[in-house]
């Protein structure tokens, strides 16, 4: 049965929430900038604050370590020294796009709240794109994103929202980008959009990789010279967007530049850093010794990088053995993966999960597990520090909802990777996108990768029908006497670039 298209009402009111509950978390981070008193008339510290509330955001870090308020432009004067070494010269610690979307936030403010009310502005129309990206995708289930605590815990927490932006755009350009587009300029742009991404931060530059696998393991009719050629210019497009966000800071200030990533090679597995290489390894782990801290990095690094290999490498088998490879899936697996085995997995990661909690048929019990496993994390790690803040050094509920948050999120993460790569892309948006070929059964399953089988790479078909010709000779041709055919009429679908697919039918 399919389901009935979302109202423009419904459509609007999605975006409504996700913007209020993005205002709502802007408005949870002001708290910090709000001086409290004790009881004797002392203002309460800094840290007991934060902590009492859960209204850090690494805005507020960023704004007072990296002196905002300054308006100096990123990296062109950058510097990395001191000791310990620091970023210094108005560089940021994050790739170059987040970098530029901070000072260009920060300009035309001179505090703190203003920083935040500004930022929360540039992300109001980030999130209606996300939200409309997901709609045209998976209708109802955008609910997830819109609708759930991370938006109102994590939108003001970072600036996480802009490569999920960027990952939304890319779904939606290959699984319900605009019919009148050819398949492959829909690939090589989410391959850009994909690009972006990483410019914002790296991690959307790994679902380039399954994308690309995906055109060049189709068993469609798309001969294979065209799928190298839009394999190659889908890469060269994200490398594209990569080298342009990069190469002119670079060439003016290469140290600047770089300083980013020493910055992060630097940065020590600590508590901080909700990783399972410091939590599995205690009380081994609790120290910044050099020798120790190298040894989980090259742990961290080495197990990632295997993992990642596995799942691609399971992505492959299953396209060879179907025919499609499942790109959407294997993409959100190698996320879990990186998540799982990196050095830091920060609570606002979650924010990154949404768009694939939304677009793949996984069940209920899944998400709203993972998001209350984030959610004893953010709450315990919090109240944690704020009891230590106030002298209490006792173990407390707090540190243990910290704990099982903790390693409910680990052992959810590794779960959700073999889930995910089990799962469907979801079909909720069937009759608004109408993305079947005419003379396609009604009642035919959805592909692993798409919701309808494709005749370019797995992505919805083009805009004008295939015409329908019988290859089988007619009835009236047949001879008196002959017996039935033992094979099944073969039935021809020609679209109107004479590409041509058969497909068997009774």
């Amino acid at each position: 049965m399919r389901r009935r298209p979302l109202s423009v009402l419904e459509r609007v009111l999605m975006c409504v929430v996700a913007v209020v509950l993005t205002c709502a978390s802007a408005a949870h981070k002001l708290t910090c900038s709000i001086m409290l008193t004790n009881p004797d008339g002392s203002e309460v510290g800094t840290l007991t604050r934060v902590t009492r509330y859960g209204c850090y955001s690494d805005l507020q870090a960023l704004w007072g370590r990296r002196t905002l308020e300054d308006h100096l432009f990123p990296y062109v004067a950058g510097t990395y020294g001191g000791t310990p070494p620091d970023l210094g010269g108005g560089t940021v610690e994050y790739p170059t796009l987040t970098g530029l979307w901070v000072w260009l936030s920060a300009l035309p403010v001179s505090t703190f709240p203003g920083f935040i009310v500004a930022t929360a502005l540039t992300f109001v129309p980030v999130v209606v794109v996300i939200v409309l990206c997901l709609q045209g995708i998976a209708g109802r289930r955008a609910w997830i994103f819109a609708a759930t605590p991370p938006l109102a815990v994590y939108a003001l927490y970072n600036w996480d929202l802009l490569p999920v932006m960027m990952t939304a755009i890319g779904l939606a350009l290959v699984l319900v980008g605009p019919r009148r587009w050819r398949p492959s300029t829909r690939v090589v742009l989410a391959a850009l959009a994909f690009g972006i991404g990483a410019a914002f931060k790296l991690y959307p530059a790994m679902f380039v990789l399954p994308l690309v696998l995906a055109v060049l393991l189709d068993r469609g009719p798309t001969p294979l010279a065209a799928r190298v050629r839009t394999a190659g210019a889908a890469v060269l497009a994200s490398i594209a967007a990569v080298a342009a966000a990069n190469v002119p800071f670079m060439i003016v200030n290469f140290t600047g530049w770089a300083s980013v990533f020493r910055f992060q090679a630097a940065r020590v597995i600590d508590q901080s850093t909700m990783s399972i290489w410091w939590w599995g390894f205690l009380p081994w782990s609790n120290t910044s010794d050099p020798d120790r801290q190298h040894l989980m990095m090259l742990a961290a690094t080495v197990s990632t990088a295997v993992g990642l290999v596995i799942v691609v490498v399971a992505g492959v088998i299953v396209g060879r053995r179907t025919g499609r490879m499942p790109w959407v899936q294997t993409s959100a697996a190698m996320l879990c993966v990186y998540m799982l085995c990196n050095k830091v997995d920060s609570l606002q990661y979650v924010l990154w999960l949404l768009p694939f909690f939304v677009v793949l048929r996984v069940r209920t019990g899944w998400i709203v597990g993972y998001l209350l496993a984030d959610l004893a994390t953010f709450v315990g790690w919090y109240r944690s520090l704020f009891y230590k803040s106030i002298g209490n050094v006792e173990t407390t509920w707090a540190d243990q909802a910290l704990t099982v948050g903790v390693w409910g999120r680990a052992v959810l993460l590794a779960l959700l990777a073999v889930t995910f790569l089990r799962a469907r892309v979801v079909d909720g948006q069937r009759a608004q996108v109408d993305a079947a070929p005419a003379g396609q059964l009604d009642d035919a399953a959805p592909s692993e990768l798409d919701r309808a089988p494709s005749a370019e790479f797995g992505v919805a078909p083009p805009a004008d029908p295939p015409s329908v010709e019988l290859d089988a000779a007619s009835p009236g041709d047949a001879a008196p006497g002959d017996a039935p055919p033992a094979e099944p009429e073969r039935v021809t679908l020609r679209d109107r670039s004479n590409r041509r697919a058969k497909y068997d039918v009774p």
